[in-house]
């Protein structure tokens, strides 16, 4: 079997599905956007910048904090149950409220053997975990492979990251993309580039800086964000409500802006830290031997109108030539069909990646029936319940890497403890890790973005330092006027996340 070539890094298990196009590609691309011809240089690695003096991460803690930690811990693996119950049943179940204390004792203890093991190969491993104490202040632990802690809280009611949405420009991008009801006219072009025109503004700039400082401070708060703005490393967030769908990668630290300096990876919640297979053996896996869908016929859907994705379909015949194996099977138009895409699946055991570029849509309120990937054919959609119950008997086994390079295929119902959507039902079904995304994404960009991320896949990066090279390439891509459209605007290049395990140190 042919295995990508090591590399001396820690690596995250993945099975990565890509759907890669929610959004319409412009009719009439404006001359100065940048595109993927363009940035086929190889991608520097993030820049080793003179750090300042780590800020300190305590390894002993004092009474209070410690008891405050291990609350956070029990809370965690409350909800844990809630979301581990819907995986299995679809349903949701009150968590109760005895918190077990002992058991969190435990967790601690293991938490810090596994981050200190995953960092064995040079790969400094560190988990973050959001708690709402109150029901409404939001409590930060940061906890490192050494065994310190750090501990930060946002002195505010945490309200969610709909402002960070409108800061970023998010909506109004997805304003111009995506499925519209059935007769419903597409938006003119002159909308998409007037949006163009708004968002490389100073004041849009400053914004999103702006933006982006004030959700820092609330997700990586005081003594958390000084202790990442000073350490490099991987960064694996056990997310409450909707912090697991923020753009890490893009967050102003000390040191610069994260990405530089940090890849990250979102857990389903805490257990997948303290269970009995707490990682992914990418290595394991031949990515040449790969299924991949791109831009299905959704001419015949009687719901929805949905934009063509010609750079969806560039993107899938991409990905084939670039692996280059003719074990590798590619699915575009008529024939991208949900039963195309299970049977291939399904038939192909040892598959060790599944792309799917397409369009996709969340649902914050039934994620399971109304949540799902756009397919070809009469047998309709491909639903997240449907998705979850799949249960490839081979994926019990052998776990792919997923990467869905769509729209908003990272979102979905949030409960105190995370969320539950696209992403979270294929890891359900059995994958590693899952590629998804956490608003409506660009063409051009995300074809930049997934060259390059594929690219660093082949060349032997496990996928969350993949992933984080190819968004630090796509961050300072240059057009043919040699600006960086994207240097300024991270919704372009910091909309995609790694959910799943964290990939399985060298051994």
């Amino acid at each position: 079997m042919k295995r990508p070539r090591q590399i001396p890094v820690a690596v995250l298990a993945l099975s990565a599905l890509v759907l890669s196009g929610c959004n319409a590609e412009p009719r009439k691309p404006p001359a100065d956007r940048a595109a993927s011809s363009e940035s086929k240089a190889a991608s520097p690695a993030p820049p080793a910048s003179a750090a300042p003096p780590p800020a300190p991460m305590p390894a002993e803690l004092t009474p209070g904090d410690r008891a405050l930690l291990l609350e956070a811990i029990a809370g965690s693996e409350l909800f844990a149950r809630v979301l581990r119950n819907k995986e299995r049943t679809g349903k949701v179940v009150a968590p109760g409220k005895e918190r077990d204390l002992a058991k969190a004792e435990r967790d601690l203890a293991t938490i810090r053997e596994r981050l200190a093991a995953l960092s064995g190969d040079g790969m400094p491993t560190f988990a973050l975990i959001h708690t709402l104490r109150g029901g409404a202040a939001m409590n930060a632990w940061l906890i490192g492979p050494d065994g310190g802690v750090a501990h930060g809280f946002y002195d505010r009611d945490y309200t969610g990251l709909s402002l960070m949405v409108d800061g970023l420009g998010v909506r109004r991008l997805a304003a111009t993309r995506g499925n519209r009801p059935k007769g419903t006219p597409p938006p003119p072009p002159d909308v998409e580039r007037g949006n163009l025109i708004r968002d490389r503004s100073p004041e849009a700039v400053q914004l999103r800086g702006e933006t982006l400082e004030r959700t820092r401070e609330m997700l990586l708060p005081g003594a958390v964000g000084d202790a990442l703005g000073t350490r490099s490393g991987r960064l694996l967030v056990i997310p409450a409500m909707d912090t697991g769908t923020a753009p890490y990668a893009a967050l102003p630290l000390r040191n610069g802006t994260a990405v530089s300096h940090w890849s990250f990876v979102i857990l389903p919640d805490v257990d997948t830290l303290t269970g009995a297979d707490p990682t992914f053996d990418y290595r394991a896996l031949d990515i040449g031997k790969a299924i991949v869908v791109g831009n299905p016929d959704l001419s015949n859907d009687r719901k929805f109108d949905w934009a063509p994705l010609p750079g969806a379909q560039r993107e899938a015949v991409m990905v084939s030539r670039e692996l280059d194996d003719p074990a590798t099977v590619l699915m575009t138009g008529t024939q991208a069909t949900r039963g195309n895409l299970t049977r291939a699946i399904a038939a192909r055991p040892d598959a060790g990646l599944v792309y799917l570029a397409t369009h996709a849509v969340s649902d914050p309120r039934n994620p399971l029936t109304r949540g799902f990937i756009a397919m070809s054919g009469k047998e309709g959609h491909y639903y997240a319940g449907d998705i979850r119950q799949a249960r490839f008997p081979d994926w019990k086994r052998h776990h792919p890497l997923v990467v869905i390079s769509a729209c908003q295929t990272a979102l979905g119902r949030v409960f105190d403890g995370g969320g539950f959507g696209v992403a979270r039902s294929w890891t359900t079904a059995g994958a590693g890790q899952v590629v998804a995304s956490l608003w409506n994404v660009s063409d051009q960009a995300t074809a930049i973005l997934m060259t390059r991320f594929v690219e660093r896949l082949k060349a032997g990066d496990v996928p969350e330092i993949a992933m984080q090279k190819a968004q630090f390439a796509t961050m300072n891509a240059r057009n043919v006027k040699g600006e960086r459209p994207y240097a300024n605007d991270p919704k372009m290049w910091a909309s995609f996340m790694i959910f799943g395990k964290p990939s399985a140190p060298l051994r």
